[in-house]
C-alpha cells in the first residue's frame, strides 16, 4: 500500500513538474515574441534580420538584396489619434508581406520604416520590379474610414556582393541610395558609384554652407530680377538667393538650396533673404518715391515653422515697412501638403497687407475647389508653359486655361521665364497683367538694379 501511495506521489510530482515546464516554455515563448516581434506590425525586428544577413555573407554563396522603405512625410503629418497611425501602419505591413514574402519583412527601429531581403535576386532589374510594386501598393488608397488619407514611400537598396563586402558598407549604402531619392536628386533607388559620389560631394557641400551660414552668411548677397506690366514699367522685383561659396565659386541654387531645404539650414536662409529684401526696398522706396514691391520665396519647412507669421510681421514691424511692399511666394506642393494649417497662417499675413503668390501655377496638384480656398492673390504662370511659345498650340492652351481660372477667381497673373518679344505679345493679348524674364532684365545685384530701373 506504501509503494502504491508513493508511486502516485511520484506521478503527481512528475505532472507537476511537465506543467511548469511547459509554462516555462510557454513563457520563454512569449518573452522572445515580444523581443524579437514589433507589437504593431507583428514583424520581426532589426536584430534578427542582422542575424540573417551576417550568416548570409558568411556563407557566401547566395547573392541578396538589402533594402530601406521609409513612409514619406504625409504618413507624418496625419494629425490624428496614435491607434489610427497603428491601423494605417498594420495595413501597409499587409500589403507589403505578399510582394516581398513574410519571411522577408522586418520591422526597422524606426516606427515609420521597414526592411527586406531578397535572398538570390542580383539581376537590377528584377530588383525594380519588385520595388515599384512596393511603391504602387503603398502609395494605394484606404478604406473608409481612413479613405481621406494617403501616403507613399521612399526606398534605398544595395546588392550585396556587388554594392558592399560587409553588412556595415551594405546597411549603409542602402542608406546613402534612400537619402539621394528620398531628395529627388537620382532617379532611382538602387545604390550605384554614382550615387556614392553624388553622396558625398553633397555632404561636403552642406559642411561649406553651414560653416557660411554660421560666418555670417559667407559668399551670399541677393540679386533682384524686374517685375515689369504690359508697357514695361517696373513694379516690382523678386528677391532671389545667391551663394559664391570660398574656394568654389558660385554654387547654383538648384544645388544648395535642396542641400539647405533637407538639412533644415533653409530657416536661417529664409530669415536673411527676408531681412535683405525689406532692407533693400525700404530704401528704394524712401530714396525714390517708388511704390515697387519685392517678391520672397518660402519654403515648405518655413512654412510648417510655428513662429512662421511671427517672423514675417515682425519683419515688417522693426524694419517699419509695410505689408504691401511684400510679396511671398510659395509653390502648389507646399500648399497642398498641408493646406488646412497653412491656409490660416497666409490668412493673417494677408490681412497686413501682404499678397500671397502661387508660384509655378500648372505644374502641382491644386483642384478649382482648393484654389477658391486658398488666399491667393497671384497665380504665377511656370516657365515651362512660356517655354513653348510661339508656335506649340497646347502651350498657348494651356496659358488660357490657366488666364481663365485667373479671371474666375479674380486672381492676378504674372508669366515668369519670358525671353522674346513674341511670347510677351502673347500673354498679354491673353490677359496676363505681369512678365518676369530675361526679355526685361536677369536677376541684377542691388546697385545695378537701382542704376538701370530707379534713376
Amino acid at each position: 500500500m506504501d509503494r502504491e501511495g508513493d508511486r502516485g506521489d511520484c506521478a503527481e510530482e512528475l505532472k507537476r513538474c511537465r506543467i511548469e515546464r511547459e509554462l516555462d516554455r510557454e513563457h520563454i515563448s512569449q518573452l522572445e515574441k515580444l523581443l524579437n516581434h514589433d507589437p504593431d506590425t507583428g514583424l520581426l525586428q532589426r536584430h534578427i534580420l542582422t542575424r540573417r544577413m551576417n550568416n548570409l555573407i558568411q556563407e557566401g554563396k547566395t547573392p541578396f538584396a538589402f533594402g530601406i522603405l521609409r513612409l514619406d512625410k504625409n504618413y507624418q503629418r496625419i494629425r490624428h489619434t496614435r491607434d489610427r497611425m497603428k491601423v494605417l501602419l498594420y495595413v501597409t505591413t499587409t500589403r507589403l508581406k505578399p510582394i516581398v514574402g513574410e519571411d522577408n519583412l522586418y520591422q526597422s527601429d524606426r516606427s515609420d520604416e521597414f526592411l527586406f531581403v531578397l535572398p538570390g535576386i542580383e539581376e537590377e532589374r528584377e530588383v525594380e520590379r519588385i520595388i515599384n510594386t512596393m511603391i504602387s501598393k503603398v502609395a494605394e488608397p484606404h478604406n473608409p474610414p481612413a479613405s481621406d488619407l494617403t501616403f507613399g514611400c521612399n526606398v534605398g537598396v544595395a546588392l550585396y556582393p556587388r554594392h558592399a563586402s560587409s553588412l556595415d558598407e551594405l546597411e549603409m549604402n542602402a542608406e546613402i541610395a534612400l537619402g539621394i531619392y528620398e531628395e529627388k536628386s537620382w532617379n532611382g533607388f538602387i545604390y550605384s558609384p554614382e550615387i556614392g559620389h553624388t553622396h558625398y560631394a553633397n555632404q561636403t557641400l552642406e559642411c561649406l554652407l553651414r560653416k557660411c551660414i554660421l560666418n555670417n552668411f559667407e559668399g551670399f548677397h541677393v540679386a533682384y530680377q524686374p517685375i515689369v506690366d504690359g508697357d514695361k514699367n517696373v513694379i516690382a522685383c523678386e528677391a532671389l538667393m545667391r551663394w559664391d561659396a570660398p574656394g568654389t565659386g558660385a554654387v547654383s541654387p538648384g544645388k544648395f538650396i535642396p542641400l539647405a531645404e533637407n538639412s533644415g539650414l533653409i530657416i536661417y536662409l529664409g530669415k536673411w533673404i527676408l531681412y535683405k529684401a525689406l532692407r533693400q526696398i525700404k530704401k528704394w522706396r524712401e530714396e525714390y518715391n517708388s511704390r515697387i514691391q519685392v517678391s520672397v520665396n518660402l519654403s515648405p519647412s518655413q512654412l510648417e515653422q510655428r513662429d512662421f507669421v511671427d517672423t514675417i510681421l515682425t519683419a515688417l514691424d522693426v524694419l517699419k515697412v509695410p505689408g504691401e511692399a511684400l510679396h511671398l511666394e510659395l509653390t502648389e506642393r507646399a500648399v497642398m501638403e498641408n493646406p488646412g494649417d497653412i491656409t490660416e497662417k497666409l490668412k493673417k499675413l494677408q490681412k497686413r497687407g501682404i499678397e500671397i503668390m502661387l508660384d509655378d501655377f500648372g505644374t502641382g496638384y491644386s483642384s478649382l475647389s482648393a484654389l477658391n480656398n486658398f488666399p491667393i492673390n497671384t497665380l504665377k504662370i511656370a516657365k515651362e508653359f512660356v517655354d513653348v511659345l510661339p508656335g506649340n498650340r497646347d502651350g498657348l492652351e494651356m496659358i488660357r486655361v490657366i488666364m481663365s481660372i485667373s479671371r474666375t477667381f479674380s486672381f492676378t497673373a504674372l508669366a515668369e521665364g519670358i525671353e522674346t518679344q513674341e511670347q510677351f505679345d502673347i500673354l498679354i493679348e491673353e490677359g496676363c497683367q505681369y512678365i518676369q524674364g530675361y526679355i526685361t532684365s536677369p536677376p541684377l545685384g542691388a546697385t545695378e538694379f537701382e542704376d538701370r530701373f530707379l534713376y
